[in-house]
């Protein structure tokens, strides 16, 4: 009766042991990732590339909102116009730390699609008006050629196997080329994107 209770737990633990080794281990590892992006800056087309185990940068460009800066005797300050006809070109860079994955995996946490918290710098550049005559005074809200860089913190996480958001918090200062202004301004960013396709860290 002794042998045969034995026998039952180490078939137990040999099937428990068995059942853990099978679970699916998690990369830590970020992975290079081409996406369809849409948010608060527009629509486009974005590649997250790491070039280390925390470091990444992220390029984009795509049609979204633009940018203005007013400092006359009628308006001071730093406005943003989203028309859906009359978009503005926007090129933006990202170079990301992300700093929590080990914590993540420690906690059975997903790390699909590079999810953890991060620190960044961003660099965007927005055209004027794609489709309509920019001069000032032929539209009620012109849209100018501008430089934001912003330091940023934020987070990133899946939604499935394929789509992910993200969402960041920061202060950037912004330069108007066309009337020569620029500002301090709070940075907020809410995105969406389905990953197209992704490989292992180049």
């Amino acid at each position: 009766m002794k042998s045969n209770f034995l026998l039952l737990a180490l078939s137990m633990f040999s099937f428990s042991a068995l059942a853990q080794s099978n679970e699916p281990v998690q990369s830590k590892e970020l992975v290079s990732m081409t996406k369809l992006e849409i948010g608060l800056q527009g629509i486009g087309v974005g590649y997250e590339v790491p070039f280390s185990d925390k470091w990444s940068v992220n390029l984009s460009a795509g049609l979204g909102g633009g940018y203005s800066i007013d400092k006359n005797s009628y308006a001071n300050g730093f406005n943003s116009t989203f028309i859906l006809k009359e978009p503005v070109a926007y090129f933006r860079s990202e170079f990301k730390y992300t700093y929590n994955r080990d914590k993540r995996a420690t906690k059975s946490k997903s790390l699909l699609n590079n999810a953890g918290n991060y620190v960044a710098f961003q660099t965007k550049y927005t055209t004027a008006r794609v489709f309509e005559n920019n001069e000032w005074n032929q539209l009620n809200n012109p849209l100018n050629r501008t430089l934001l860089n912003e330091v940023h913190w934020g987070m990133q996480r899946p939604l499935g196997q394929k789509f992910l958001y993200n969402l960041h918090l920061g202060l950037g200062y912004a330069a108007d080329f066309d009337f020569k202004n620029s500002q301090i301004y709070p940075a907020a960013g809410l995105q969406f994107a389905y990953v197209i396709s992704k490989n292992k860290r180049l």
